[in-house]
């Protein structure tokens, strides 16, 4: 699981929208929900209210997250695969979620940043922030 799939590349440069759901525009969990939905049969539902919007407490988001994380089995470090989500801790909140796609590599959205692949692991910007991996029970 070390190179990148070929795959991956048609969800890298989607739009970021606060609480977009579809390819016009996504959060993060747009994107997760998306790519997982796309490109490994999940069926994963949308969670109305699962998304950062400027003014709304961070604090909202992280319990809401909390809730809906619970429909997820935990992995293992070292034992993520493609398709496996990220929880990562943005400004101290478990508030930001990415799809794995490679050792060490997931694809992610924020705001001000169209969807990409970056690193996860040693010597990334996410692995101090880096809280877990999940997989959706389908």
């Amino acid at each position: 699981m070390s190179e990148l799939p070929d795959w991956a590349g048609m969800y890298v440069g989607l739009p970021f929208k606060e609480g977009g759901r579809d390819r016009q525009g996504l959060d993060c969990y747009g994107l997760l929900r998306l790519v997982i939905n796309e490109h490994f049969g999940g069926g994963i539902p949308e969670y109305e209210g699962i998304a950062y919007r400027p003014g709304h407490d961070r604090d909202l988001l992280a319990t809401l997250m909390d809730e809906r994380i619970r429909l997820w089995t935990p992995v293992p470090m070292g034992s993520e695969k493609q398709g496996d989500g990220v929880l990562l801790r943005v400004m101290g909140r478990p508030i930001h979620v990415g799809v794995v796609v490679a050792s060490g590599w997931m694809l992610h959205i924020e705001k001000d940043c169209d969807s990409v692949l970056e690193r996860f692991d040693a010597g990334s910007r996410w692995e101090r922030r880096l809280l877990g991996f999940y997989r959706h029970a389908a």
